[in-house]
């Protein structure tokens, strides 16, 4: 391949990057006299200075596609059947049954799917953001999960995102269309005072939102899906819950906070009201040692849903995620369990 044909392969944000790390080498050789008197602080500033400068083209001409409207929010449907996917971070759905998902936005439009996510994944980073980036890494990842929803909707409708008020307390709520909904509770994920998993075995007493800083004990969390749980099933003769397996015997290896989303939730799971539910569980962090499954459209799918979550953490400025340690999940999609009713 030609010197040419390399730089026309590149990405605009790629081309960026090679003119930061060129001004970057000229900046150490010419000024490397002053680099013993500059602290790091300001050694990283002057950096992040240059990587702004060069990549503010790239980020003003690729804006999100998201595409969060202030219209009307869309009338949401009265289904005979309802699926919920409930899960601990924005990715999880992907990751692990997003072709579950996907065939259900595809093929049952006249359902809903409602995507529950309780924390904000923001990996104990909480609102801190990288200098001059516009948002936080957090909520890069949730328009990155947005997106991915989406495409498997073949972005068909505009996001519409707004604020309801579940349980006396302010959340997230993200409407494709009538039949696709999103939820985001934005707890604190990783926090080094409190997580999920500290809940569950009472190591603290109560987790906050990243957005408004509002306290959730466990059974308020609880108290918020029931309530959000039965608003959606009015009208609906059976509903559907996909949750991560929460058995380390059967799902070992697994994220805490995986298997506390999927206790809490079944705690709960005998008081849903709608008569007919099921309760299906995913395998997690354990296939990373099985073989890749998914065949045909669903592995194209898969691969091409995590390269439109990994653009949208770089357009915003942050580490892609399409890397190694990711990508041992990719492709795959294996089921656990399916139970009808709970002892």
């Amino acid at each position: 391949m030609t010197y040419r044909e390399i730089i026309t392969s590149l990405t605009p944000y790629q081309i960026s990057c090679l003119f930061f790390f060129k001004i970057r080498h000229n900046f150490n050789m010419r000024f490397s006299w002053l680099m013993p008197y500059l602290d790091l602080s300001m050694k990283n500033f002057l950096l992040c200075l240059f990587r702004y400068i060069f990549t503010l083209g790239y980020r003003i001409s690729s804006p999100s596609k998201t595409n969060n409207q202030q219209s009307p929010e869309p009338q949401s449907l009265k289904s005979p059947h309802n699926s919920f996917f409930i899960v601990a971070h924005p990715d999880d759905i992907e990751l692990f049954m997003g072709r579950e998902a996907r065939h259900q936005i595809l093929e049952q439009p006249e359902n809903k799917k409602i995507f529950i996510v309780l924390s904000a994944g923001d990996a104990n980073r909480k609102n801190r953001k990288k200098i001059f980036r516009e948002i936080t890494w957090w909520k890069a990842r949730e328009q990155a999960h947005t997106l991915a929803i989406s495409y498997w909707n073949k972005n068909r409708n505009l996001a519409h995102e707004s604020e309801i008020t579940v349980n006396h307390r302010k959340m997230t709520k993200i409407t494709l269309g009538a039949s696709i909904i999103l939820y985001n509770f934005r707890l604190t994920d990783a926090d080094k005072t409190t997580s999920l998993n500290d809940l569950i075995h009472q190591n603290s007493q109560e987790i906050y939102d990243l957005a408004h800083h509002q306290a959730y004990r466990k059974q308020d969390i609880q108290t918020s899906l029931l309530e959000l749980i039965e608003y959606e099933n009015i009208g609906a003769q059976s509903a559907a819950f996909y949750i991560m397996d929460e058995s380390y015997d059967r799902n070992p290896g697994d994220h805490k906070d995986h298997k506390a989303t999927s206790e809490i939730f079944k705690e709960i799971y005998t008081q849903i009201s709608v008569q007919d539910k099921s309760l299906h569980g995913y395998l997690t962090y354990f296939i990373q040692e099985k073989v890749i499954n998914l065949e045909g459209e669903d592995k194209h799918v898969s691969f091409e849903t995590w390269r439109i979550i990994a653009d949208e953490l770089e357009r915003n400025g942050y580490k892609r995620n399409d890397d190694p340690h990711h990508m041992q999940w990719v492709g795959k999609e294996y089921k656990s369990y399916e139970i009808k009713t709970l002892d």
